[in-house]
């Protein structure tokens, strides 16, 4: 009896290893460092390589740089700003991006942000994290919510 309990109970455990990636999804951290503003993104990898529409077998600045300025569009109190991305940092299966994006704007009022990355991948979400004015504020987004604008008034 206990041999098929063990039995059973190591099937379950090699079925559920392979849904490791069930809740798919990027996150977008925007913070202040110092007198500069950041964006930090983490995403599966292997995601953005198979629709990601790169051309290489890894993530590269030049690919990395057109698909996100493609899928994403950023405004603060009314001015677009384009992410520089700086760093690309892959661990494993995930992948870290650390990209500038302007002088730090002291008191910022709105902010716009339009995310459509990655969202080909069936159930996939993008998540915006929003940690400036002493505020944190988080954002989930996906295929039927594609946009959001934050008032800091």
């Amino acid at each position: 009896m206990r041999i098929l309990i063990f039995t059973c109970f190591m099937l379950l455990n090699i079925y559920n290893t392979n849904k490791v990636h069930d809740a798919i999804s990027a996150t977008f951290n925007v913070i202040k460092r110092g007198h500069v503003l950041m964006l930090e993104i983490d995403f599966d990898e292997e995601n953005f390589i198979k629709f990601g529409e790169s051309e290489s077998l890894r993530v590269t600045k030049e690919d990395f740089s057109k698909y996100l300025h493609k899928t994403t569009s950023w405004e603060f109190d009314g001015k677009k700003i384009r992410p520089q991305v700086l760093q690309i940092k892959s661990s494993e299966h995930h992948t870290k991006v650390i990209c500038f994006l302007s002088k730090n704007t002291e008191n910022i009022k709105s902010v716009k942000v339009k995310n459509e990355f990655l969202l080909n991948v069936e159930a996939h979400s993008n998540i915006v994290k929003l940690d400036i004015n002493n505020t944190f504020k988080d954002y989930r987004l996906h295929k039927e919510r594609r946009e959001i604008k934050v008032d800091y008034n």
